[in-house]
């Protein structure tokens, strides 16, 4: 007994209870990118342990939907069931058996994702050999089904076989996937240039540090329904190849910067990457330009769009970095940072790493000849459009004989033509109002006041949406229930392929249907009084 009387009790140990269901349903319900999975496949095969000369990832449609393989001629997988001495096999088929749980861990392995996005398939087929006296075959079936549906894990089933009964046998390993996601074909994320373009960004077949690798990466060979397409390893640095005053394409690091965590936690970065002008050259566009993040040489996602490239006075589509770190902590998709005081150290030292190349003199002279390019290109811009509108060829939109604006080429000029129509009070409705133009900032095209005729409602601070081709507002994903009426300046009525629209009595007027929402479309373009083409036409009609 204590001092104050109590009965002094033993203390329990509580062992948690962790429900492996319940994780894997709760992964691959949220799913970052469908293809994370070949991603991980690759980099269980491609790492250095392993030893592969080539690896091939295969796409097609089986009779259970969207099917791939991914196999590799390396050291193939052991299989020991021996707890003390767990086979590559053994960690394969145990979910959380990587560095993670306190297990050795190849060069790319952490955290036995691959295993666990292998159940949002409806059938898989693992076959290896190590060169052993023995091949294995891994069976897991209507894995998607029982872990959401049943709520209990699909086991796998081992076959084992006596690899001299297979004299064709040869060393390696290879993943068989059936029905994935409940997929039923190839979507266009799996599709050669898609699938190919990610392969290259987001995977280890663009690794980072090719230049300081002991091991050759493996070959790797992309078959996407008979499409076949071999992919060199390396990430597409840009490549600094201009010497000259006006050079438009300059490469800039390694960089190294190091930043410290309040706990005394030391992360390094690594910068390296260029900018340039000639982005066609060097395949730069919003998708392929940018910033990436490299953990242990793998490129695993580009950053928010234009986050460091602004702080370079630039977009994505002109610069193309890696930011290599292999201290920062990633979620278990690996889509995006756990957000800790090692991301803060990890900003900073970045932050650092961009400033040190905005003052470089090298980017400084790259940053003035741009500007100058800039000036030349809008100053030629401007001189085509000049002679564009001096053409005799050119076509305007006139009211009552008299020139308003050019025939409209986008939703602002539209926006345009209908103001001044207003302002000349010729718009066919007895009464209309602009009250503002938010459609720029925040998605809303119009705040109108507006009554069509004296009979009929008058609305008052009524959405209203332009664009060029009624087709675009269906395009751009516009709700209609979120507005009372819409402009264009044509109705291409072939062109409308969700809901229905019906031209009324007066010829300007349409009623576009969807659902149970219906709102009335006017055609700018058939208004009384309006006249389209040239100045010859205009003076034509005018004399008849």
């Amino acid at each position: 007994m204590n001092g104050g009387g109590d009965i002094e009790r033993k203390p329990e140990i509580i062992t948690p209870v962790i429900d492996p269901v319940g994780i894997i349903s709760e992964i691959i319900g949220n799913i970052a990118d469908e293809r994370d999975v070949i991603r991980e496949l690759l980099s269980n095969a491609a790492a250095k342990e392993i030893a592969a000369k080539h690896i091939s990832v295969r796409v097609y449609e089986s009779d259970k939907g969207l099917s791939f393989t991914v196999e590799d001629d390396g050291c193939g997988m052991s299989y020991t069931k021996d707890e003390e001495n767990l086979g590559r096999l053994d960690k394969f088929l145990n979910i959380a058996q990587g560095k993670q749980a306190g297990f050795p861990s190849d060069e790319f392995g952490a955290k036995g994702l691959g295993t666990i996005l292998l159940y949002n398939s409806r059938r898989v087929e693992v076959e290896t050999w190590d060169g052993g006296e023995k091949t294995y075959r891994v069976v897991l079936q209507d894995a998607r089904r029982t872990i959401l549906e049943d709520k209990k894990l699909a086991n796998p089933v081992v076959y084992t076989s006596p690899s001299a009964s297979d004299p064709l046998r040869k060393k390696g390993t290879k993943v068989t996937v059936l029905g994935w996601n409940e997929r039923e074909t190839i979507p266009k994320e799996f599709r050669l240039e898609e699938l190919d373009r990610y392969l290259r960004y987001r995977t280890v077949v663009g690794y980072t540090r090719l230049d300081t690798r002991e091991t050759p990466l493996p070959e790797f060979v992309l078959t996407v329904g008979g499409q076949v397409r071999k992919l060199t390893a390396g990430f597409p640095y840009i490549k600094d190849v201009d010497t000259v005053e006006d050079a438009k394409t300059v490469t800039f690091g390694p960089i190294t910067k190091e930043r410290n965590t309040p706990s005394g936690k030391n992360v390094h970065i690594v910068l390296k990457g260029g900018v340039t002008t000639e982005t066609g050259k060097h395949g730069l566009t919003e998708l392929t330009g940018g910033v990436w993040l490299s953990v242990n040489g793998i490129p695993y996602f580009k950053f928010r769009t234009n986050q460091y490239a602004r702080k370079l006075g630039l977009t994505d589509d002109f610069v193309r970095f890696v930011v290599e770190c292999d201290d920062i902590r990633l979620n278990l998709s690996r889509s995006d940072f756990s957000y800790d005081e090692t991301y803060d150290a990890f900003e900073e030292a970045v932050q650092d790493a961009f400033m040190q190349i905005k003052n470089d003199p090298k980017f400084e002279k790259f940053y003035r000849n741009r500007r100058r390019e800039l000036r030349i290109r809008l100053q030629d811009y401007m001189t085509r459009k000049k002679d564009e509108f001096l053409s005799p060829e050119k076509r305007y939109v006139w009211y009552k004989n008299r020139p308003l604006v050019a025939e409209p080429e986008s939703e602002y000029d539209v926006a345009a033509l209908l103001w001044i129509l207003e302002g000349l009070n010729a718009l066919p409705f007895a009464n209309f109002q602009t009250l503002q133009y938010p459609g720029y900032r925040e998605g809303i095209d119009l705040l109108v006041n507006f009554q069509e005729d004296r009979e009929s409602e008058k609305h008052i601070c009524a959405y209203a949406e332009i664009e060029r081709l009624f087709s675009n507002l269906i395009r751009h994903e516009h709700d209609p229930g979120q507005m009372t009426l819409a402009f264009c300046w044509r109705v291409d009525r072939p062109r409308v392929t969700i809901g229905k629209i019906e031209q009324t009595r007066k010829s300007y007027k349409y009623v576009y249907a969807v659902s149970d929402i219906h709102i009335p479309i006017f055609e700018i373009s058939s208004f009384p009084g309006i006249f389209v083409g040239t100045k010859a036409e205009a003076e034509g009609c005018l004399q008849t």
